[in-house]
């Protein structure tokens, strides 16, 4: 099967030509034209998790009793990094997930955080969900971000229990809330106990999520949990 991808990947970029999913223009490698890539606006702080307050100096300033710092690369709104979150998770793009990584690399350099003493860890999918759509955006998203950080990626720690429904079909923050409610458990405490933990997701709205796999660690005795996704909505 290897040998096999390795005669025909070439011939199918021959025949067909990777295109910018944003703006068509042709490429030679990647999903996203430099062009495109660059008009991105980036995020330069972490962010209040209960009111979305910027917090230049990494410190809560305002809801001290959060679970969690946020962090965002950039916003949701801007069409070039919708376009690859999009395409990543609802049509299985997944050299999506590349592009997305190095945003958020880029970002925690900007928000001067280090990454080296964290725990690196995927929001997890039910296995259900993960089953329907055949991989885990999260995951994929930590694994590239893994690899330039020099990270690895923990699947193996936080674990979603419960098959809740798609937030994007509840009606309002209460409902995204009761929606993930209790729906993460930590399978390996030990390694969370006293550790400082980066979540990765590809995007948030409302928090709940987020919030509700923040309270797991927590729970699990994490000391600092920042939750960092490619985009802030």
């Amino acid at each position: 099967m290897k040998y096999i991808d390795f005669i025909m990947k070439p011939v199918l970029r021959i025949l067909f030509p990777p295109h910018c999913l944003h703006c068509g223009k042709a490429l030679s490698v990647g999903v996203i034209c430099e062009d495109c890539l660059a008009g991105i606006p980036r995020h330069t702080t972490l962010f209040c998790a209960r009111c979305g307050a910027r917090l230049p100096d990494a410190k809560k300033i305002c809801h001290r009793d959060a679970a969690y710092l946020l962090g965002s690369a950039g916003p949701y709104d801007h069409p070039a990094l919708k376009c690859l979150i999009h395409n990543l998770k609802f049509r299985s793009i997944r050299g999506a997930a590349e592009p997305l990584a190095g945003l958020i690399a880029e970002y925690l350099a900007a928000a001067a955080i280090d990454p080296n003493n964290f725990l690196l860890i995927p929001v997890p999918l039910s296995r259900e969900r993960r089953n329907e759509r055949g991989f885990n955006q999260a995951e994929e998203i930590a694994r590239h971000l893994g690899e330039l950080l020099s990270l690895h990626a923990r699947t193996d720690i936080l674990a979603r229990t419960l098959n809740t429904k798609p937030q994007t079909e509840t009606k309002n923050i209460a409902e995204r809330r009761r929606n993930v409610l209790a729906c993460f458990s930590v399978i390996k405490p030990d390694d969370v106990a006293k550790r400082d933990i980066l979540l990765i997701d590809d995007v948030t709205t409302s928090g709940a999520t987020l919030g509700a796999a923040a309270h797991a660690l927590r729970d699990a005795g994490a000391r600092k949990i920042i939750c960092v996704t490619a985009a802030k909505a």
